[in-house]
């Protein structure tokens, strides 16, 4: 597949600032970069300071604007200090986008050995940060008169998975966030979606290469034949969601997965 065209997307989102948390790589780091490249001055809100100045090097290099600010979105008092640290760089916030997620999100667990601790991280990244992040941005993205609040999410909270049942119970739970809020916020001049990707991570290409036959399989069930890119898929489509031309959108899971999941 041929590297996305960016010429007609640069200037869509001039004038904007978005913070992504989580983008000190995977698909955080394509979303920084895709909506630098269409003009927004982007906040990197990253867990390690060094993976964030990463992710900002590349922002930079294709001639956009970043900001890195080290938060750990599951503490309420990092979140304030991300919105705060935004507000007093550029201004003001247009673009908030909850990306992070906790490094047990992607770890198999029985119900039976799920502790508390277990419990509590998963749902303090997915669910305390979505809340803490929309309730300290409501006045910004209400001011700007174009605010966009995007949870990253999963299939999984549809379908299920078994051997994850936190996952899937908090990925639920941000599904019906994601529309309260929309008809909450709707009137505000607010949208609010939520994002189900299937990207090509890291992780996804190196268990992909370890098995060629069933990686075979495995792209086989995607109607388009492939994962999506970081950048150039995800990123793009995100892009999209935050300019004007889907600014009628709100209330929504976009599963952006290539067709993987049609029946959803």
């Amino acid at each position: 597949m041929s590297a996305m065209d960016w010429s007609n997307s640069r200037g869509v989102l001039n004038g904007r600032v978005a913070i992504v948390t989580g983008a000190g790589g995977g698909i955080g780091r394509g979303l920084a970069c895709a909506l630098a490249l269409a003009g927004a001055r982007v906040v990197i809100a990253a867990r390690r300071r060094s993976t964030g100045e990463e992710t900002a090097e590349l922002v930079c290099a294709d001639g956009g604007e970043a900001l890195v600010v080290e938060t750990d979105v599951a503490q309420r008092p990092a979140i304030d200090a991300l919105i705060e640290g935004s507000v007093a760089a550029y201004g003001g916030i247009d673009i908030v986008i909850h990306n992070a997620s906790s490094a047990l999100s992607g770890k198999a667990f029985a119900l039976e050995d799920v502790n508390d601790e277990n419990w509590d991280e998963q749902c303090g990244t997915a669910l305390g940060a979505a809340f803490h992040l929309a309730q300290a941005s409501f006045p910004h993205l209400r001011d700007s008169g174009r605010g966009r609040f995007i949870i990253f999410t999963s299939s999984q909270g549809l379908h299920g998975g078994a051997m994850n049942p936190v996952y899937a119970a908090t990925k639920n739970a941000q599904r019906g966030f994601a529309k309260a809020l929309a008809r909450e916020w709707g009137p505000h001049g607010i949208t609010v979606n939520a994002v189900a990707p299937a990207a090509l991570t890291d992780g996804a290409r190196h268990y992909l290469a370890r098995d060629p036959e069933r990686s075979a399989q495995a792209l086989a069930s995607f109607p388009l034949g492939r994962m999506g890119d970081m950048r150039d898929d995800i990123g793009a489509m995100v892009v999209a969601m935050c300019s004007d031309y889907w600014r009628y959108v709100t209330g929504q899971v976009i599963n952006a997965d290539g067709g993987y999941y049609t029946a959803l």
